[in-house]
C-alpha cells in the first residue's frame, strides 16, 4: 500500500526537527548520476565504445548479462529526468560526461564529436532552464576504449596528455553552463575495481593512482588559470571509503589494522591533495613499486581541490590480514575486513551504519579540510533495495530510513564542527551499477527497462522533495 502524500509531512517533521538547524541556508540537496550507467547510446551520433561498453558484452561479465548499451536510455529521455527533479524539488544535479561521447578516440589531437557536444549542451541549459544547477564529473570510468587497445589505459604514459585535452574540451564548451567541476570519481576504485582489475597488483594498482592524481592536478591548474579567472567556478576530486573499525576496541592490532586500512583507501589519494605525496607508510611497505612525483608535480597537487568530495556508504570491521604476499597492494596493506552481523544490510550486502558517516566526517575534517579552510560534500550516499515489482520498488521505505539516518549522522558531525557542504543521494535512477547489472536498485526513481524504459517516482523521492523544502524553510526562518 502506497504511503499517502499527508503522511510524508509527518515523517519528515520527525526526521528533522533534531538536525535541520544544523544546515546552512547554501547548504546543497542534489541527487547524483553517472554517463555510461544511465545514458545508453552506446555507438549512436558519433560516440564510440567505453571500456565497459565494449567488456560488459562478454559472457558472464555481469551478474545478469546485461550491457550498458541502452539501459535508463537518458541520451533521449533526459528531459524525463529533469521533469522528475523539477517537480519534486530537487534543484542540484550531479553528472558526469562521457569521454567517449566528446572525444571518441580519446587522443590528444584527436577530432571532437561536436553531436555529443551539442548533447551535454542541450541538457545542461534544460538544467538550468528548469532551476536546476548542474555539477560535471569529468571522469566516471568510461575510458574510450581506444586508449585500452592502442595505449594501455589509465597506466600509459599519455593518459595526463590525453586526459587533459578532454578536459579542455570540455571546460570551452560547457564552461559557461557548468561552474562546479569534479576530476576524478572514486581513484580508489578506478585502481582496484576496475573491469581489468585482476591484471597485475603490485604496481598496476599504484600507477592508475598516481596517473590519476597527477591529471587530476594539471587539469585544475587548467581550469583555475585558463577557464576560472573570475573565480566564480569552483572544481575538485571524489573519494571514497568506507569507515573502518578495530573489531575488538581493546585490541591493539584490530586498531592498527583500522588506521592501516584508512591510509591504504581514503588516505592514499587525499594525501597528496594537500600535502604533494603518498602516506610514508605506503611508501615504506610498497618497496619501490610506487610512482614518485616530480617536485613540480608535487606543487601542483597541494591544495588542488576547493571541495574534498567523498561517496559513502558503509562501514567494515578491521583485524590484522593474512596476506602477506609482498608485492602486491592487498599484501601491503595486510588488512581483513568483515561486518557486525548485528548491522542492516542492504540488497548490496552493504551494512547500513549511520554512525559511519559521521565518523568518517570527523577523520576527513580533522586530518585534512580544516586547515586546508575548504568544506567536504557528500557527493554520494545510498541504498540498493530489492525490488521484486514496481508497487514494490515504489514503496520503498527502507531507503527513506537510510537517508534520514545517514542525514542525521552528517548533521551532528556538522554540529561536532565539521565543515559539510552537500549531500547528493544516489541515485537519481535505477541504473547499469556496473558487474551487478541491473540487478541492484538504487535509484530514487523506478526504471523499468522496457523499449522505451518507463520512470516512476519512488516514495524516496517524494520524502526527500518534501525534506529539502522544509529544510529550506527552516533555514530562512
Amino acid at each position: 500500500m502506497r504511503i499517502p502524500r499527508y503522511s510524508f509531512a509527518l515523517l519528515l517533521l520527525l526526521a528533522i526537527s533534531s538536525v535541520s538547524s544544523q544546515f546552512p541556508r547554501d547548504f546543497i540537496w542534489g541527487t547524483a548520476t553517472a554517463a555510461l550507467q544511465i545514458e545508453g547510446a552506446w555507438i549512436e551520433d558519433g560516440k564510440a565504445p567505453s571500456v565497459w561498453d565494449n567488456l560488459a558484452h562478454l559472457p558472464g561479465f555481469t551478474a545478469d548479462g546485461s550491457t550498458p548499451k541502452v539501459g535508463p536510455d537518458s541520451y533521449h529521455r533526459f528531459e524525463e529526468d529533469v521533469k522528475l527533479m523539477k517537480l519534486h524539488g530537487v534543484k542540484h544535479y550531479r553528472m558526469s560526461i562521457s569521454w567517449p561521447r566528446i572525444v571518441p578516440q580519446g587522443k590528444k589531437g584527436k577530432p571532437v564529436n561536436q553531436k555529443g557536444v551539442d548533447y551535454y549542451k542541450k541538457v545542461f541549459k534544460t538544467l538550468l532552464d528548469n532551476g536546476i544547477t548542474p555539477y560535471a564529473t569529468l571522469y566516471h570510468w568510461d575510458l574510450p576504449m581506444n586508449l585500452v587497445i592502442k595505449r594501455r589505459g589509465i597506466e600509459s604514459k599519455y593518459f595526463v596528455e590525453d586526459f587533459l585535452h578532454y578536459a579542455e574540451v570540455c571546460f570551452k564548451e560547457f564552461g559557461d553552463m557548468v561552474k562546479t567541476w569534479f576530476t576524478f570519481n572514486e581513484i580508489w576504485c578506478m585502481a582496484l575495481l576496475g573491469p581489468l582489475k585482476d591484471r597485475d597488483r603490485g604496481r598496476k594498482p599504484y600507477q592508475i593512482a598516481h596517473n590519476s592524481l597527477v591529471a587530476h592536478a594539471h587539469t585544475v591548474e587548467l581550469y583555475r588559470k585558463k577557464f576560472n579567472k573570475d573565480k566564480k567556478g569552483k572544481i575538485g576530486i571524489v573519494l571514497n571509503s568506507s569507515m573502518m573499525y578495530p573489531k575488538k576496541n581493546d585490541s591493539e592490532s584490530d586498531r592498527k589494522a583500522a588506521e592501516r586500512g584508512m591510509i591504504y583507501s581514503l588516505d592514499w589519494i587525499a594525501h597528496p591533495v594537500f600535502t604533494g605525496d603518498y602516506p610514508q607508510i605506503m611508501k615504506d611497505r610498497a618497496k619501490g613499486r610506487m610512482p614518485e612525483f616530480t617536485e613540480d608535480e608535487k606543487k601542483l597537487l597541494i591544495n588542488s581541490t576547493d571541495f574534498l568530495g567523498i561517496n559513502h556508504y558503509f562501514s567494515e570491521l578491521c583485524t590484522e590480514g593474512h596476506n602477506t604476499d609482498p608485492h602486491e597492494y592487498w599484501g601491503d596493506r595486510n588488512v581483513d575486513t568483515s561486518k557486525d552481523p548485528k548491522w542492516k544490510r542492504t540488497d548490496s550486502d552493504w551494512p547500513i551504519v549511520p554512525e559511519g558517516m559521521h565518523d568518517l566526517l570527523m577523520y576527513m575534517y580533522n586530518k585534512w579540510t580544516k586547515k586546508a579552510n575548504i568544506p567536504i560534500w557528500v557527493t554520494e550516499s545510498g541504498m540498493s533495495l530489492k525490488e521484486e515489482s514496481r508497487d514494490a520498488g515504489v514503496n520503498d521505505e527502507g531507503r527513506i530510513d537510510y537517508h534520514k539516518q545517514y542525514i542525521a549522522a552528517m548533521g551532528r558531525a556538522m554540529k561536532d564542527g565539521a565543515n559539510v557542504g552537500a549531500y547528493f543521494v544516489w541515485s537519481l535512477l535505477d541504473n547499469f551499477e556496473w558487474w551487478s547489472g541491473y540487478s541492484k536498485r538504487f535509484g530514487m526513481v523506478r526504471v523499468e527497462y522496457t523499449d522505451p524504459p518507463q520512470r516512476f517516482a519512488k516514495n524516496s523521492l517524494r520524502w526527500y522533495g518534501e525534506f529539502i523544502k522544509n529544510v529550506t524553510q527552516n533555514q530562512a526562518e
